[in-house]
């Protein structure tokens, strides 16, 4: 086993919108154990900071990783794949230790006995502007994932979301610090000039006022590999400033490549269908409760959040299903529920796939992979 020692760098520069950090070439370390960490931020209005589904990452607007000639590797732009990523940790490690590193929105419970159960939120505990920030950038990016030695350096930059995107006005206390695990020992190299792997490719349909549903093409992923495909209602900034993900009254979806339909037997069309595809093509998910991924007609509202004041009861209905194709021609989603849109700022279905990229390191070229005979993932 390699000794290894642990190396805060400060960054090359900050400002309000990002910051950059340069790892020099000839520097060996630990490809899965980047993270930004050790400071904090400041709510300009003096109050308690509690985050939505994506936890501190909702800070961010973007993640990206390049190389030292400026080639863009992997990247992540949208945050909400985050909460995914989170939601995806059993209920025992949502607690305590993990729930104060990535200050997700508590959706662990605690069950007192076989007929109730309560979430393991306290009034006032885990307050984000007293405790410290942590980003897991190995996490975020598949790149990262794929890798195991890193010799050839790398460039690092974050980009911090907006004031209005937040939900408050922050600042930060302290800058924060990119921390990496330099191995002191010989250690072998990753093998592979070209790497493959996956990237966050997003795409947003708008479902406008009075309709209650469409079918659309989506024209972000033409000419490339797709395995999962994430998706979740989010209405709209005014009406859902927290970007929870809701579930719609008799919603189906129905998935067509190239004029065949993907998934039979009326698509994807009970919340128990999409619940079933998000653990078997994704991870296990873990909920507060069965009424957080529907909408109860007894109106039920679910658990209550005594922090953000926010009840649980269909805020946290995401979906899953796996394509593992290559999109020639056309990808058309068909997407209907029953109660048309009645907000003037219309409704927003986000779409969010895994497309397989490469990576020459010899030559520092990516590039996204196009052929209908690459494996599956």
């Amino acid at each position: 086993m390699s000794e290894i020692r642990t190396i805060l760098y400060d960054p090359q520069s900050i400002n309000a919108n990002r910051a950059t950090w340069t790892i020099p070439k000839g520097l060996v370390f630990n490809a899965k154990k980047i993270r930004v960490c050790d400071f904090k931020i400041s709510n300009k209005s003096g109050n308690q900071i509690y985050f939505n589904h994506a936890g501190v990452y909702s800070l961010l607007s973007k993640v990206s990783i390049l190389s030292l000639a400026g080639t863009e590797i992997d990247r992540l732009s949208n945050m909400e794949m985050m909460s995914i990523r989170l939601q995806q940790m059993e209920n025992a490690t949502q607690f305590s230790i993990n729930r104060q590193l990535s200050q997700n929105m508590c959706n662990s419970i605690y069950v007192n006995n076989l007929g109730q159960a309560s979430l393991t939120e306290s009034y006032g505990e885990n307050d984000g502007s007293m405790m410290s920030i942590y980003f897991d950038i190995s996490m975020m990016l598949s790149y990262l994932q794929r890798r195991n030695v890193i010799d050839e350096g790398l460039i690092l930059q974050l980009e911090f979301a907006d004031s209005s995107v937040v939900g408050f006005d922050y600042s930060f206390v302290n800058p924060p610090s990119l921390a990496i695990d330099e191995f002191l020992t010989d250690i072998p190299r990753d093998p592979l000039d070209i790497l493959s792997y996956t990237t966050i490719i997003q795409d947003k349909l708008i479902v406008p006022e009075g309709s209650t549903g469409f079918e659309k093409r989506l024209n972000a992923f033409y000419n490339q590999f797709l395995g999962n495909v994430y998706f979740m209602n989010i209405l709209n900034r005014f009406d859902n400033p927290l970007i929870n993900a809701v579930d719609k009254t008799g919603q189906s979806m129905i998935i067509s490549i190239d004029g065949k339909q993907v998934i039979p037997l009326k698509g994807i069309d009970h919340v128990g269908k999409k619940l079933g595809f998000m653990n078997d093509f994704s991870a296990p998910f873990s909920l507060p409760g069965y009424d957080s991924a529907m909408q109860l007609v007894s109106g039920f509202e679910g658990f209550n959040n005594v922090n953000n004041g926010m009840d649980y009861g269909n805020n946290f209905s995401y979906g899953c299903f796996m394509l593992n194709k290559y999109i020639g021609n056309d990808f058309t989603i068909s997407y209907n529920f029953k109660t048309a849109v009645a907000s003037t700022h219309g409704e927003t279905l986000l779409v969010l796939s895994e497309v397989m990229r490469s990576y020459d390191r010899v030559n520092d070229k990516v590039a996204f992979v196009g052929s209908s005979v690459i494996p599956s993932f």
